[in-house]
């Protein structure tokens, strides 16, 4: 008999805290699971962390690195389960959390993805007091939420359905945004839902792959031939889905997902000084174009000189900010 849940573990290099994951899923009160940790060519010595653990529901898969995406689907290719629960090698869950996700999957047993709350931390520091209070389940206009927040949903507090996922074909070969579209793949094709009931933890500052990529230089000037499905992974496949028809019922709420991950776009490039790169990408903004969004078109109509000097006394602003009142306020 199939196991209720498979939990598939990505492992590369992080020895340091992969025992703590195991330890936080082996521990938890629902026992119905099987664990599948797929080591992508760790060379720090992580599956010695794993090669003793005495439980027969924990396998451990071993292959070349090929990246975060290709062990995720190396898991769900072994996996057993109807549903298929994801966790990072550095992330952990808190009690209960199989059952928060077994509960959401009794009230929407259609859904293509479930997800709990999660709460972020930084490495090191302690995991805030949870409140045991009942949860809001309730599905989801994912494209709507994720345009107000990208982190709506968290890969280490997701649940997929197998075959939802394995129709879709997994995750994406992206150096980066493979989560978000493998989450916008489900979700242009069905149900998703959330419980707001914290049972994950999003641990920063382990060395990450999006860390990892932060310390890269900013690559400027990248403008010859760039489109608006250069953008991300999932603004390429949305910006295709709009463009091919069919979600035309949707269409507002994706195009309002697509908008707000141009003004993310928009802000990291004048961080880095980039206005080129800036402009292009305030100028693909498609539909109702949201005020941030066309607050910051206008900005960039300016000179510029004048616009790197607005950039230069915003940080000397905020830096005051943060030397008088501190990281904490609202300035800062």
């Amino acid at each position: 008999m199939s196991p209720r849940f498979s939990i598939v573990i990505p492992l590369y290099n992080k020895r340091r805290y992969i025992r703590r994951a195991i330890d936080r899923v082996i521990s938890q009160s629902f026992r119905d699971f099987e664990l599948i940790v797929v080591d992508d060519g760790s060379t720090d010595g992580s599956q010695e962390m794993v090669v003793d653990i005495a439980d027969l529901r924990m396998k451990l898969i071993r292959q070349d690195n090929a990246g975060e995406g290709a062990a995720r689907n190396r898991g769900i290719k072994e996996a057993k389960a109807d549903w298929i629960a994801f966790l990072d090698a550095d992330d952990m869950w808190v009690s209960g959390h199989l059952d928060n996700l077994a509960r959401l999957i009794e009230r929407f047993p259609e859904s293509g993805l479930l997800s709990t709350g999660y709460q972020e931390i930084l490495d090191g520091a302690g995991v805030n007091p949870i409140p045991r209070k009942a949860s809001n389940m309730r599905e989801i206009d994912y494209f709507a939420e994720a345009a107000l927040r990208i982190g709506v949903i968290h890969v280490s507090a997701v649940a997929v359905k197998r075959t939802a996922i394995q129709e879709r074909g997994g995750f994406g070969a992206f150096p980066t945004g493979a989560d978000l579209e493998c989450w916008a793949k489900l979700a242009l094709n069905y149900p998703i839902t959330i419980s707001d009931l914290v049972t994950s933890v999003y641990i920063r500052g382990t060395g990450g792959v999006m860390e990892q990529l932060a310390r890269k230089p900013w690559v400027r000037d990248r403008l010859h031939g760039l489109t608006l499905e250069d953008i991300s992974p999932s603004v390429k496949l949305l910006s295709r889905a709009l463009r091919d028809g069919g979600y035309n019922v949707r269409r507002a709420s994706i195009e309002s997902y697509i908008n707000s991950r141009l003004i993310s776009t928009v802000r990291e490039a004048l961080y880095h000084r980039d206005v080129g790169m800036a402009r292009a990408a305030a100028n693909f903004a498609i539909g109702e174009v949201p005020m941030d969004l066309w607050l910051l078109q206008y900005f960039l109509r300016l000179p510029d000189p004048a616009i790197l000097l607005a950039i230069d006394v915003f940080v000397v602003v905020r830096n005051l900010g943060r030397a008088l009142f501190g990281r904490g306020s609202r300035m800062a």
